[in-house]
């Protein structure tokens, strides 16, 4: 049974989960990363890889990304809002 959790345990832990933000506003892009805030609660997230270059200051997206905390995120999709 404890091997049997344990490598449920591992089997997530090496797939990862994806996390995202519903409404986040696009505050500052440039060559290395990009900066959005949570229209919800406010937190900057900043992503250094992934496809951060596709978005565009001043606008609204639903990102999804993985990482852990708000810096140096991997930045997995993104989808216009407003």
């Amino acid at each position: 049974m404890k091997k049997l959790v344990l490598g449920i345990f591992l089997v997530c832990g090496v797939l990862g989960f994806s996390r995202y933000v519903v409404s986040c506003r696009v505050t500052d892009v440039n060559y290395n990363s990009s900066t959005c805030r949570s229209l919800d609660s406010g937190k900057y997230f900043t992503f250094t890889d992934g496809i951060f270059d596709r978005l565009e200051e001043g606008y609204t997206y639903t990102v999804e990304f993985y990482g852990n905390g708000y810096n140096n995120l991997y930045l997995e999709d993104a989808e216009f809002v407003d």
